[in-house]
């Protein structure tokens, strides 16, 4: 465990936070400030446990994306808004 590696686990905590109440919004907000701070940070997965919280997050967020896309699909006025801008299940 790297202790220059806390602010990432303080970041991802809060993701997974937001995630945990479904806040993509929140989560949206947080993630352009999330890849400025790996970049910034030396080998960040190389402690692992920012490995697992991101790995964790990473998979909060794709059921989150998955569930989102599948409620926004299940609405006409939504599919026809996907399709017009361009998204793709």
């Amino acid at each position: 465990m790297n202790p220059a590696h806390d602010h990432l686990m303080a970041r991802l905590e809060a993701m997974r936070a937001a995630l945990d109440t479904s806040d993509a919004e929140a989560v949206g907000a947080m993630v352009d400030d999330a890849v400025a701070d790996f970049a910034r940070t030396e080998r960040p997965f190389d402690d692992p446990r920012v490995l697992k919280l991101f790995k964790e997050c990473q998979e909060k967020a794709t059921r989150l994306l998955s569930t989102l896309h599948a409620s926004m699909d299940s609405h006409a006025t939504s599919r026809r808004a996907t399709s017009a801008y361009g998204s793709q299940p």
